[in-house]
């Protein structure tokens, strides 16, 4: 039965070595939706939501990652944040959003932040590494051997409507058998995008690593949620403040905020707008 949604940890039991598989559907589905991203575009940030989900379910309290890509191509930005709860969210910007071609034509020089919050009362961290080599996976590896000094793998990709992903990882502090890990990275380097897809999590690995003792976890579900509450729209209007709220309605009798992850727009009646800033409307009758 095919698993949607969801993020798998696995450990190689004795060889020091774990992974994740990720499987995003309808989340990423909703995620693209009214914006209009090119095939391609979509790939990318599909790519970028499966690595946010890997790196978020690693946390251990309740905090968040941000994975944030800047390019000096057609697309200037990829951004996908997802909580301890894999709550997940993201966009592109750009110039053009509607081309075609591979991470270096769409994207070209640029760098990666990968920002992690533990939780309450621990420090932020960041890295920051050039996009290198052809894909996404490339520069993040080299972020985790650079800023988290953690010998990573990765295979990221779209396959059939579903953002898809596998992280191979040395345990923090363990030894490992180089010739366990080469064999390892050899035998992933055979999945195909379509069986990360498909396949069910036990399946794929007793496949991929036949002769291997892996033991699998829990899935654990994610979700979209673009965090567009009327609290968060309140504190919006908060931070723009009076006196450019009061322009905004002196000149269009109204205001409207539209979401930059979901592209919903919200639209405000004046009383809505100054009730938000926190003053008083002079005609309380055309308060509802």
């Amino acid at each position: 039965m095919r698993q949607a949604d969801q993020v798998r940890a696995f450990l190689f039991d004795g060889a020091g070595i774990r992974g994740r598989l990720v499987r995003i559907d309808q989340t990423w589905r909703e995620m693209l939706e009214r914006h209009e991203y090119s095939p391609d575009v979509a790939a990318l940030l599909g790519q970028a939501a499966a690595a946010g989900v890997l790196l978020a379910d690693n946390l251990k309290g309740r905090g968040g990652v941000h994975v944030q890509i800047q390019g000096e191509g057609d697309v200037r930005l990829l951004l996908v944040q997802c909580d301890h709860a894999l709550n997940l969210r993201g966009l592109a910007r750009g110039e053009r959003l509607d081309g075609e071609g591979s991470m270096r034509e769409l994207l070209g020089e640029g760098r990666m932040m990968v920002t992690v919050d533990p939780g309450p009362g621990q420090e932020r961290y960041q890295g920051i590494v050039a996009l290198a080599g052809d894909s996404l996976a490339d520069s993040l590896e080299g972020y985790f051997r650079d800023s988290a000094q953690l010998l990573t793998r990765l295979w990221l990709g779209v396959s059939g409507g579903s953002a898809v992903g596998l992280m191979l990882q040395r345990l923090p502090d363990a030894t490992i058998d180089e010739e366990d890990w080469r064999t390892l990275g050899m035998l992933a380097d055979t999945v195909r995008l379509a069986e990360l897809a498909e396949l069910p999590a036990g399946e794929l690995l007793r496949r991929l690593f036949a002769g291997y003792d892996i033991r699998l976890f829990d899935a654990r579900p994610i979700g979209y949620d673009c965090r567009c509450t009327s609290e968060h729209l309140d504190n919006v209007i908060r931070l723009l403040g009076r006196e450019e709220i009061e322009g905004i309605l002196a000149e269009q009798g109204g205001l409207e905020l539209t979401c930059e992850f979901c592209n919903k727009a919200f639209q405000f009646a004046p009383e809505e707008a100054r009730a938000a800033l926190g003053t008083e409307v002079p005609d309380s009758s055309t308060l509802h």
